[in-house]
């Protein structure tokens, strides 16, 4: 296992919790601490701030910071992630993010966030490294989104786009194309393919087949009696051996032998 001094980012814990009462709870993290809210919502008072912190937000904190929180809508139910590293407090003070706030997260930065605790959940032996990959790649959507996030323009592509994330993740088991895509918006492939490529700074295919992913990983960690085959099918892919390969080119590794190192 990596040590802190090795990795310049290293996620040290992770969990979940929900809140189901109005009492408030207070919290003082060693690590920089973030929170990402799945459900409901809530208050976090911090030093001489108060946060509001609502479904599909994230709370970023720095160490050594008390923090109060309040749920105001039940059940307040969020992920949290506690890091360091050699090289984090640099990193995030280049991105403008060492201070405690709130953030807004897209479609492809809560896919991040699943990915990473999904990993971090596992036994693979290599967790913590790609754990740091994707909080890095985390950390440097969300200074982007940031900074891209005043544009009226791009605030109207974010609700167009709304729909087809929702028609993904609904329907990600059948067949899509990206000419169904992009008749729901009533625009040619190309055009479609360009605007969502800017938003997500990836083609909708390539969305597609992350989410695809995404969830064929929770199965071969979580349901040992799925073969691979059926795992393949069930995720939307229409041969086990195009899965196969698909899957090892983003992942890094056969589908058998991500779910072997997991049962180890």
């Amino acid at each position: 296992m990596p040590q802190d001094h090795v990795l310049p980012l290293l996620i040290t814990s992770h969990g979940s919790m929900t809140l189901t009462d109005h009492y408030p709870v207070l919290h003082h993290p060693s690590d920089y601490f973030m929170i990402y809210c799945k459900k409901g919502a809530g208050r976090i008072g911090s030093q001489d701030h108060e946060f509001m912190l609502h479904e599909g937000m994230i709370y970023i904190s720095p160490p050594q910071i008390t923090s109060t929180y309040n749920m105001i809508s039940e059940p307040w139910d969020f992920i949290y992630l506690t890091f360091n590293g050699s090289l984090l407090h640099r990193f995030l003070f280049a991105l403008q993010l060492v201070d405690a706030n709130v953030y807004p997260l897209d479609d492809m930065q809560q896919m991040i966030i699943h990915e990473i605790v999904l990993f971090q959940k596992s036994h693979h032996k290599d967790r913590d490294y790609h754990g740091s990959g994707l909080l890095y790649m985390l950390l440097i959507k969300l200074k982007f989104s940031q900074d891209h996030s005043l544009h009226e323009d791009q605030k109207e592509n974010k609700l167009m786009f709304s729909s087809i994330i929702s028609f993904i993740k609904q329907n990600y088991q059948h067949d899509i194309s990206l000419t169904m895509l992009a008749n729901q918006m009533s625009i040619t492939e190309q055009h479609f393919n360009r605007m969502f490529k800017k938003e997500y700074q990836m083609t909708p295919i390539t969305y597609l087949t992350r989410y695809r992913l995404l969830k064929a990983k929770e199965l071969l960690i979580r349901d040992d009696q799925m073969t691979v085959k059926d795992i393949s099918e069930a995720v939307g892919f229409n041969s086990p051996s195009y899965f196969g390969a698909v899957f090892k080119k983003y992942v890094g590794c056969s589908p058998i032998e991500l779910r072997k190192k997991n049962e180890s």
